[in-house]
């Protein structure tokens, strides 16, 4: 009896938290307040989402989720009730739970897709790299989407929908993100295996595993012309790196050295210095890099460094699928792309507010503007990350398609 009450006890729970989420949509309504209206009627219908899922899966949600997509929901909804303003840590515990709520979707999804078809292969390890990134990468959209809804409030002259508190606020968010999904990928394996094998046997019944065409490991090339080609590349990158470090510009030097590295991993591992990746993804990673050698700072501009990010990235997916136990299909290395670029644009930030609190660097609190000024920046920098992964997932896309 006592196994079977815990599960109608969160049920019962669930309805609950449902119910109170209602009572603070009808205040809203109530108060006129629209971003209580739009996030409480919205978390509202999202409590009902394992119920529907777990129906198209043919399976029954385990209680103690439906619970808990409840309870971060309500806590999302009281928050806009005045919580997120008024308590400093509130916006840090339901960004927490949400991420951990988000890392164990991306899990049970990609441990799935990696059941199903027989061309990944996902050692527990990198699954676990997958969540975390992706993770990051939905936390920049969250911070871009209340950016968005900043603006439009702006625009329009009401109250945003979603709002930011600030710049601290939003980096902490980022950190408080790579706890959840941390979080989750610890309890992922243990807790979820019932609907991983529910989506698996969903996805197997639904059809095969899509396009077979050319895998990753056809762009290492051992082709002479393009041989020649990557080789002056990272005979560039060398002049480039050492330009920079004589000016004292440790970054691109850096920069520069990590793409070497990469580039040289498909000639090592072979032994055969003909094996190159193709010589102009190799060129646009290199372009940061080559910023102060060439006396060209906008090969170092936002748009430009993190299209490099994502060349930098499919670089690191094709290597990975040759020369280690991973495998990934064409798609999957372009999400892979798309979410490690946004991720780097939040480790970067990170990175850059660490060390202004630490060492006063002024790397992202430049001295003298405004903090206000400093968030509108990084926000924007976050849209050309956003920009410049999509962009060039696609293009990869078609790219592989055209050139495996």
């Amino acid at each position: 009896m006592t196994r079977l009450a815990a599960p109608r006890v969160q049920r019962g729970a669930t309805r609950l938290l449902q119910a109170a989420i209602a009572a603070m949509l009808a205040v809203g309504v109530a108060t006129a307040n629209l971003a209580v209206v739009v996030n409480a009627a919205l978390s509202l219908a999202a409590t009902f989402l394992p119920a529907a899922v777990a129906r198209d899966l043919r399976t029954n949600p385990p209680a103690w989720l439906t619970l808990f997509v409840a309870f971060a929901l309500f806590l999302h909804t009281l928050g806009m009730l005045g919580l997120y303003g008024d308590v400093w840590w509130y916006d840090h515990l339901t960004h927490t739970l949400s991420a951990t709520l988000v890392a164990g979707v991306g899990y049970v999804a990609v441990r799935a897709l990696a059941d199903h078809d027989d061309r990944v292969v996902l050692p527990p390890e990198f699954t676990v790299v997958l969540v975390l990134l992706a993770t990051l990468a939905l936390g920049v959209v969250w911070e871009l989407l209340e950016f968005a809804a900043r603006g439009a409030a702006a625009l329009v002259g009401a109250e945003p929908v979603l709002v930011q508190y600030g710049l601290d606020d939003t980096l902490a968010d980022l950190l408080f993100d790579a706890v959840g999904a941390t979080v989750a990928a610890a309890l992922g394996p243990g807790s979820v295996g019932g609907l991983v094998d529910a989506v698996r046997a969903r996805l197997d019944e639904r059809g095969g595993d899509g396009d077979r065409g050319p895998g990753l490991d056809a762009l290492v090339r051992r082709d002479p012309a393009n041989a020649r080609r990557s080789w002056l590349v990272l005979a560039g990158l060398v002049a480039a790196g050492a330009a920079s470090l004589s000016t004292g510009a440790l970054l691109p030097a850096v920069a520069a050295g990590g793409v070497l590295a990469l580039a040289l991993v498909p000639a090592v591992a072979v032994r055969d210095r003909r094996a190159m990746l193709p010589w102009r993804l190799l060129a646009l990673a290199a372009l940061p890099a080559a910023a102060t050698a060439l006396a060209r700072p906008w090969l170092a501009s936002a748009p430009v460094a993190y299209l490099a990010v994502a060349a930098v990235a499919l670089v690191v997916a094709v290597e990975l699928h040759a020369f280690t136990p991973v495998e990934m299909t064409p798609g999957l290395a372009v999400a892979f792309v798309v979410a490690t670029t946004l991720s780097a644009a939040a480790v970067w930030a990170l990175v850059r507010w660490a060390l202004d609190l630490w060492l006063d660097t002024g790397l992202l609190l430049a001295p003298g503007v405004p903090e206000a000024a400093v968030e509108t920046a990084l926000m924007w920098e976050f849209v050309a990350a956003a920009v410049a992964g999509v962009a060039a997932g696609v293009a990869f896309e078609r790219w592989l398609r055209r050139t495996a």
